[in-house]
């Protein structure tokens, strides 16, 4: 966090966690546990944080507060390779089953994270307690799905401002959408982001060289060795997105960095179908076609 980012906090003395200076806690399904060394040598530690919905993890918030923010680069890395985030079972919305949220928890047991405190957006409310049981109580209470008739040809994501800061970021909501249970969006379809991204692609290495190094629809992130580096998983989910829908983005700032990567890219926005589906709040309520049961990545 930069000093202005700090200024209010002051008072409390905040530590900013240092992924290199870390204690191994445990290894759990070949993932090495680390934690921020200060957090280690704490009795118990309490994860603060926002509950939404969340790619790999179901939900954000818990444990992974601590397992991962505040964790160590190595376990990071790992928890984030191709293979787990492609794993049957790992998918938004999903806490019973998910493979990688279990293996969350699972760290964040490991690293004495006794608490959990969220604020559940989609609900506007707080929630405190056990961490497992604060994020089922979350899943309960923000409703995710919203049921529509029918799918259509496409669909607009309007992006808020505290996720439209790169394509790194704002990417999470066509993906979140793509691969969601029972997409809307007709396969072939377009997903335009409507997302001012300042920064362009991110200051995520991995996910930028991905970016840079293959080109739409990105085939070659799915097979072959795993991109690596900071970031890289963002764009293997832009690599799923892409095996059915085309991607567009509209009102940013510097379309040219992403035309420069083959992705279509505007500084206005379009006038789109009347049949299409506008997405307002693609990170608390997503449309689903028919019963979230199903699976969209077979």
């Amino acid at each position: 966090m930069t000093d202005e980012e700090l200024a209010p906090l002051r008072s409390f003395e905040p530590i900013q966690h240092d992924p290199d200076d870390v204690v191994q806690t445990c290894t759990v399904g070949g993932v090495v546990g680390t934690v921020f060394r200060p957090v280690a040598e704490a009795p118990f530690s309490v994860s603060v944080g926002v509950a939404e919905l969340h790619q790999y993890a179901g939900l954000s918030g818990g444990h992974k507060g601590v397992a991962v923010g505040c964790g160590g680069r190595e376990t990071i890395l790992a928890l984030h390779h191709r293979d787990r985030v492609m794993a049957p079972g790992v998918r938004l919305g999903q806490l019973a089953g998910n493979p990688f949220r279990e293996t969350v928890d699972a760290l964040g047991r490991a690293a004495r994270c006794q608490l959990a405190l969220v604020y559940v957006p989609a609900a506007d409310c707080w929630l405190c307690g056990d961490p497992d049981l604060v994020l089922i109580e979350a899943l309960s209470r923000l409703d995710p799905w919203e049921r529509c008739a029918e799918r259509v040809p496409g669909a607009v994501l309007y992006v808020p401002s505290s996720k439209a800061v790169s394509l790194y970021q704002a990417s999470r909501a066509a993906t979140y959408l793509a691969l969601s249970p029972s997409p809307p969006v007709h396969a072939g379809g377009t997903i335009i982001l409507r997302a001012v991204c300042p920064e362009g692609l991110g200051s995520e290495s991995g996910f930028v060289s991905a970016m840079r190094e293959h080109s739409p629809p990105w085939s070659g992130l799915l097979v072959g060795p795993a991109p690596t580096g900071p970031g890289a998983q963002r764009a293997v989910m832009l690599a799923l997105m892409a095996r059915k829908y085309q991607l567009k983005i509209e009102g940013c700032i510097h379309p040219e960095a992403f035309r420069s990567v083959g992705i279509s890219a505007a500084s206005d926005e379009s006038v789109v179908p009347s049949t299409w589906i506008h997405v307002r709040h693609p990170f608390r309520c997503l449309p689903q076609v028919s019963s979230p049961q199903e699976t969209n990545l077979g």
